[in-house]
């Protein structure tokens, strides 16, 4: 029998990515991983590298769930769904530690200034949603009564809080539903967020009083990146970071917009002798990725062959992006941020622009006058990366999957 303490993390196990945040945390806990109502909807086994899953359906309550896996802490990246909120108030009945743990960029800019831009617009195709939806019959009709018993052994404040939230979110979307419902039983014990700025979304968006308990790790996806020096002599070539946006059906982006783009900006880099690497959003599907790889100066890379061009890689091209944080902040890149959204010029990218890492590109036709002066764009952005990485990355040292795991060992909150 294992003496390690039980972890439940509750989001999607199907992402690589969020499931490398717990990367150093590897070997001090078992972990067991929640989202899906049945093993039809997991589209990879790499979760199995660091724990078992489990299911909705596979319980007749949550208090069922917590008594059978007895975890330490639980661990939310997101608390939304009727089920992500049923299991957090059986947790704090149950006197378990909730966290939510920070699994991408959150900024006051994209995410209150411009969130309406950031719902899914009507059509999206279903492989495409962000919540998953429940595929199969009896898997569903046992997740549903999973959820049904579990308020009905709630007690009645929070079986009455569930029964407001469930009414209020069958309504609204869910940033909505967040704006109505002002509660600490909708929301986690304790935050772990990347950074001070990317904290400032959480406290606006769930109403979070100032004695809140918050972790800062900086961001846990990038410490390989902390060690990366430049070259003795950069290569003339960009690194491309791609958002996804026409797969999530966002700021106007369709596949017909999206191939045009790919077109026009090809071109331009390859009149200018650039080679061009590209790295796709995990949640993009293969036909759209495919729509790069016929151009004759394209590269489609994976993440550790992103790792072993950057030291030679001078200039970053990339709609906003969580990856784009750590490249801003090396101290040999020089970043252009894309802001040529079909729905129009809306500086989506406003705060890196604003604190002087980061140049806006309106118009694809700028990078004629830009490509051949990136040296003079450099010394500008370059003063500016040390107040960016402590605002944004919180220490940019390679050490923040280990402050994670020391937060998630301690006894208190």
């Amino acid at each position: 029998m294992s003496s390690k303490p039980n972890l439940l993390i509750v989001g999607n196990f199907n992402r690589k990515d969020y499931l490398d945040l717990f990367k150093g945390s590897q070997n001090y806990f078992d972990f067991f991983f929640l989202e899906f109502a049945a093993p039809q909807e997991i589209q990879n086994s790499y979760y199995q590298t660091y724990g078992k899953a489990i299911f909705w359906g596979d319980f007749k309550t949550a208090d069922d769930l917590l008594q059978l896996i007895k975890p330490q802490k639980v661990i939310f990246f997101f608390i939304e769904s009727y089920y992500h909120v049923v299991l957090n108030l059986a947790c704090k009945v149950a006197g378990i530690s909730t966290y939510h743990l920070d699994h991408g960029l959150r900024d006051i800019n994209i995410n209150t200034r411009l969130e309406t831009y950031f719902i899914q617009q009507k059509g999206t195709p279903v492989h495409v949603k962000q919540v998953q939806k429940l595929k199969q019959l009896l898997p569903r009709l046992r997740a549903r009564l999973f959820l049904h018993n579990s308020v009905e052994r709630l007690p009645p404040p929070e079986a009455a809080f569930f029964r407001h939230f469930y009414k209020v979110r069958s309504a609204k979307h869910y940033l909505a539903t967040f704006k109505a419902i002002n509660s600490p039983l909708r929301v986690a014990d304790a935050y772990i967020a990347f950074s001070p700025k990317v904290y400032e979304v959480h406290q606006q968006q769930d109403f979070l009083p100032p004695g809140k308990v918050v972790h800062f790790t900086g961001f846990l996806s990038y410490d390989h990146l902390a060690d990366i020096r430049p070259a003795a002599t950069a290569r003339k070539q960009i690194l491309f970071i791609d958002q996804g946006l026409t797969t999530r059906c966002i700021l106007g982006w369709t596949p017909e917009r999206y191939r045009l783009f790919i077109a026009a900006f090809t071109n331009i880099c390859l009149s200018f002798g650039y080679d061009l690497y590209v790295k796709p959003h995990p949640i993009q599907p293969k036909q759209e990725v495919d729509c790069w790889a016929d151009r004759p100066n394209v590269h489609l890379i994976n993440d550790k062959e992103l790792t072993a061009i950057l030291p030679e890689t001078p200039l970053i091209i990339g709609f906003f992006s969580t990856y784009l944080l750590p490249l801003m902040a090396l101290p040999h890149t020089t970043v252009l941020t894309l802001e040529n959204h079909p729905v129009g010029k809306l500086d989506v990218s406003k705060s890196f622009i604003e604190a002087g890492v980061a140049k806006p590109i309106y118009d694809l036709e700028e990078l004629h006058d830009i490509l051949p002066n990136i040296a003079s764009l450099h010394e500008q952005q370059l003063p500016n990366k040390a107040k960016f990485t402590e605002e944004w990355l919180y220490k940019f040292d390679g050490k923040s999957g280990e402050r994670l795991r020391d937060i998630l060992l301690r006894n208190e909150l």
